[in-house]
C-alpha cells in the first residue's frame, strides 16, 4: 500500500522535468494524477518547452504503474484553461486531495558586464 492510495494530485508541469518526477512519483505512491503543462512554445522563453508528445510520455508512465491519469495541455497562466483541465480531470478521477504546482520556465537576464 502506497503513501497516497485513493487519492487524486494535480501536478502542473507535467510534462518533462521536475513535474513528471514528481507525477511518477505520486502515482508509484498510488495517486491517480492529473497532469497539466502548456505544450507550446511562450515568446518570451528562447529554448523549445515540452510539448504534447511529452506530455503523452509523462502519461504512459504514470499508466505503466496501474495508476489512472488524465493529462491536458493547459497553460497555468490562463484562469478558464487550468479550471477546464481540473474540472475534467476530477470527473474523471473524481476527486482532488494533492495540488503540486510545478511549472517552470525561466529567462535568465543578460549580465551588463
Amino acid at each position: 500500500m502506497g503513501k497516497l492510495d485513493g487519492k487524486v494530485a494535480l501536478v502542473t508541469g507535467a510534462a518533462r522535468g521536475q513535474g513528471r518526477a514528481h507525477a511518477v512519483r505520486l502515482a508509484e505512491e498510488g495517486a491517480d494524477v492529473i497532469a497539466v503543462d502548456i505544450c507550446a512554445p511562450i515568446a518570451s522563453v528562447p529554448y523549445e518547452l515540452a510539448g504534447e508528445a511529452d506530455l503523452a510520455e509523462t502519461a504512459k508512465l504514470v499508466e505503466q504503474l496501474d495508476r489512472r491519469i488524465v493529462a491536458h495541455p493547459a497553460d497555468v497562466r490562463d484562469r478558464a484553461a487550468i479550471t477546464e483541465a481540473v474540472t475534467v480531470g476530477v470527473a474523471e478521477l473524481g476527486r482532488l486531495d494533492v495540488v503540486v504546482a510545478t511549472p517552470g520556465s525561466g529567462r535568465r537576464p543578460r549580465s551588463s558586464t
